[in-house]
């Protein structure tokens, strides 16, 4: 069977996890202080286009800021689909950089065995992430 996904792009996702997660707790950090520097006022008259107090801006910084929170956790809850073995493996290669002869002798399996559980995981977090 052929793969349908980029190993490549997934792998770049998985190999930066432990970046993206530092910059998300970074980013709460931040949001904590991060208020709007005044509220929206209602006289009751509809008003066009823009925002004049910089509301809209805040919901914008707010979602910028919040997008590697959202990709971390993503790539959590993806491996939490993945068998004991699996997760594992991705994380000594992926998030730790394990070689793969280390790994190999880590998890006690065969080059052959390492491979497919690699193919294995990886097939399963390209369904759900990608």
């Amino acid at each position: 069977m052929g793969v349908w996904y980029s190993d490549v792009e997934l792998e770049e996702l998985l190999e930066s996890y432990p970046v993206i997660k530092a910059q998300a707790a970074v980013e709460a950090e931040e949001l904590k202080h991060l208020f709007p520097n005044c509220t929206a006022g209602c006289d009751g008259q509809p008003r066009g286009g823009e925002l004049p107090d910089g509301t809209g801006a805040y919901a914008v910084r707010r979602e910028e800021r919040s997008r590697n929170t959202r990709r971390a956790k993503a790539v959590e809850i993806a491996c939490e689909a993945l068998t004991a073995q699996e997760r594992e493996l991705v994380r000594l290669m992926y998030f730790e950089r394990w070689g793969r002869h280390h790994i190999k002798l880590h998890l006690g399996v065969r080059r052959s065995r390492l491979f497919y559980i690699r193919r294995s995981a990886l097939d399963k977090l390209a369904e759900i992430l990608l």
